[in-house]
């Protein structure tokens, strides 16, 4: 399952109201991804952390946390293939890119604005992680509106760390 998480970079805290979004949200002060992915870089950072989930788990964030209902599927077509275990596969590199549905892209836009506003050095780091994309890890940054601009034109990549400032 992919996770989606903000970290608005020095933050002490945001404040989210969970009422206010359709999105599920959970904000920690803790630096530590559900997946895990970039918690190493993360160990050494600080912040107010927000992991973005469905909205069928507003009411319910003490199991699974995860964003797969947000995800526009169909923009990079392909089916997954489960992978052996037996056989000691990975099941990574089958998709590298995605965007958001269309009806939560207004509040993960509203989310990453208040991240970098609440952030005393006015950037944030945005995380992708998910079983099925690329092997390894990277970071990239951006600007906010070039994160907008790729998300529309090419997409969003799996297993990424991006950088974003205003």
């Amino acid at each position: 399952m992919p996770s989606i998480e903000i970290v608005s970079n020095g933050a002490n805290k945001i404040g989210l109201i969970q009422d206010d979004f359709d999105v599920a949200i959970i904000e920690e002060n803790r630096l530590i991804g559900h997946r895990g992915l970039f918690n190493n870089f993360l160990k050494n950072q600080s912040g107010i952390m927000i992991h973005i989930g469905n909205p069928d788990l507003k009411n319910n964030k003490d199991y699974g946390f995860f964003a797969g209902l947000i995800i526009d599927w169909y923009f990079e077509p392909g089916g997954i293939a489960i992978p052996d275990m037996d056989k000691e596969e990975s099941g990574a590199n089958q998709q590298f890119r995605f965007k958001f549905k269309m009806d939560y892209q207004i509040e993960i836009a509203k989310i990453i604005d208040i991240g970098l506003n609440k952030s005393p050095t006015n950037d944030l780091y945005f995380m992708t992680d998910y079983q099925f994309g690329p092997e390894n890890g990277k970071i990239k940054e951006l600007k906010l509106k070039d994160f907008w601009v790729q998300h529309d034109k090419d997409g969003l990549e799996w297993k990424t760390l991006y950088k974003i400032k205003n």
